[in-house]
């Protein structure tokens, strides 16, 4: 189940990306709106923090083993 989860995020940062590479060589001739390209950027930046691990201690690591 993780590994289709995983695919599919996979393969809509990858849709996503290609749809902003040719809104950049379209320019103004776009067809894409603003919100369009908002919502772009922040399914790539969201999926990016998904896969950096987290550096911050969980409550689970600051409980401890006493």
């Amino acid at each position: 189940m993780q590994a289709t989860k995983f695919k599919m995020m996979n393969n809509n940062v990858k849709t996503a990306q290609f749809r902003l590479q040719q809104h950049r060589e379209m320019g103004q001739f776009s067809k894409l709106s603003i919100i369009d390209v908002a919502n772009l950027l922040d399914m790539i930046n969201t999926a990016e923090s998904y896969s950096k691990p987290s550096t911050q201690p969980t409550i689970f690591q600051s409980i401890g083993f006493n």
